[in-house]
């Protein structure tokens, strides 16, 4: 049993790590992308809570000192759906994605350590951007075309273990850490094409290959008041600078009727070493919980985005992040054999992010008040225990908007659908010789 399930645990990662993560959002044009949110289901369920989360029964990689408090293994298995709706001005778009959000296994090693492995998509890239001008010189240029497409992102796995101090009954200190490994590709290509005969048009191709490791740490503090248990949580992760291989491929070339008919290569760069720089994260957390029946809690997070580059690049689009997030969960009675619906898991969550992207570097014009791109989340879900099993199945819609309608910015809502599978056995058991 405990080899089969080995198997399919890695038969899954294997080949989680060879899909291919997508977005629909123009916003995903700059830096690396859209940020995917932290935690699996139960934490998105509550808009992405978790610095301080201490469950015994679900992962958190968000926080490595939560590994320590699981008394059994744990497997989860998340995916998402969701449907973006974009608008600007009168043009509407719409597009239906499905993605995964993460697969990960933690199991503990002894009554007060833990060890975990999981891999989660952290940025994802998905944009294809076309807009036209026209150009005068002399009477001679006429409608110029810009085209943008990217796609791609990274991705994360991760190694992490934890382990507790019982500093007095009641009273528990946890650290932890993760080692990270990045992995992942952003590819780009820009164009530009002249609605006249006899220019030459131009397209650049680049694709960044990053890999490289780091890490970052965990704190957990939790102390039992009454019948009620307080916890607090930090996270942290150093600014790293991730190796990253670049591929630059630039031509001209001339367009007739259908057909376009290759000019002159003006750069072919091929294996450029180089770093993405990836910022400091600060987060915090503070929960408030009753066994079993209730939590509620705050986060904070801060990302240091300002200092974002790719091969010593900076952006001047890109801000420092700050998100706030207020969640948590009910549960009616979890020992009720006879009403099912008391015994599921209720989540709730909304949250707040400004920053990442400076709006008022996208209008040129003087004065702009556009401030910083404001992302805004509500959701909810349902922990449905499996009936004679430890396990879980785990549904969630989140709503949420970020942009404007205004200037040249795009208004964009979202509805994601969350669905994971979270399976709870003890694998490893001592034989018992009779």
């Amino acid at each position: 049993m405990l080899k089969n399930n080995i198997y399919i645990v890695f038969f899954l990662l294997t080949s989680i790590l060879h899909a291919q993560v997508n977005t629909s959002s123009p916003y995903s044009f700059y830096g690396i992308g859209n940020i995917n949110q932290t935690g699996f289901s139960q934490n998105i369920c509550m808009s992405g809570i978790s610095n301080a989360i201490n469950d015994s029964h679900h992962l958190n990689f968000q926080n490595p000192a939560s590994y320590s408090f699981l008394n059994l293994t744990s497997v989860e298995l998340a995916f998402k759906l969701s449907q973006y709706n974009m608008q600007q001005r009168d043009l509407q778009k719409s597009d239906l994605l499905s993605n995964i959000i993460g697969l990960g296994i933690g199991f503990p090693l002894s009554k007060n350590a833990s060890i975990s492995l999981g891999f989660k998509p952290f940025s994802s890239i998905g944009y294809d951007v076309e807009y036209s001008d026209f150009q005068t010189q002399s009477n001679t240029l006429g409608e110029m075309t810009y085209n943008f497409t990217g796609n791609g992102g990274l991705n994360k796995v991760i190694l992490g273990t934890a382990y507790k101090f019982n500093i007095k009954e009641g009273f528990v200190i946890s650290t932890g850490i993760n080692l990270n490994y990045y992995v992942g590709t952003i590819s780009r290509i820009n164009s530009i094409e002249i609605d006249s005969v006899g220019f030459y048009n131009y397209r650049e191709n680049t694709s960044n290959l990053i890999r490289d490791f780091q890490m970052n740490y965990g704190i957990l503090i939790d102390k039992k008041i009454s019948d009620k248990n307080l916890s607090l949580g930090l996270v942290f992760s150093p600014q790293s600078k991730l190796k990253s291989i670049e591929n630059l491929y630039s031509h001209t070339y001339t367009l007739s009727g259908q057909y376009e008919y290759f000019g002159d290569t003006i750069k072919d760069i091929k294996e450029q070493e180089g770093y993405l720089q990836l910022p400091i994260h600060l987060g915090s957390g503070i929960n408030i919980s009753k066994k079993d029946n209730w939590m509620v809690g705050f986060d904070y997070n801060y990302t240091n985005w300002s200092n974002y580059a790719l091969f010593n690049l900076n952006s001047d689009y890109i801000e420092d992040l700050n998100e706030f997030i207020l969640g948590g969960y009910f549960i009616p009675k979890i020992d009720d054999i006879h009403n099912y619906w008391n015994r599921v898991q209720y989540r709730i969550g909304i949250s707040y992010a400004s920053g990442y992207l400076n709006l008022d570097s996208f209008d040129s014009s003087q004065g702009s008040t556009l401030g910083f791109l404001k992302d805004y989340k509500i959701s909810i879900g349902l922990g449905m225990p499996i009936p004679k099993n430890k396990s879980q199945l785990n549904f969630g819609f989140q709503f949420g908007k970020r942009g404007a309608n205004e200037s040249i910015l795009i208004d964009e809502k979202y509805i994601n659908f969350i669905f994971s599978m979270t399976f709870n056995d003890k694998w490893f058991k001592k034989r018992k010789i009779q």
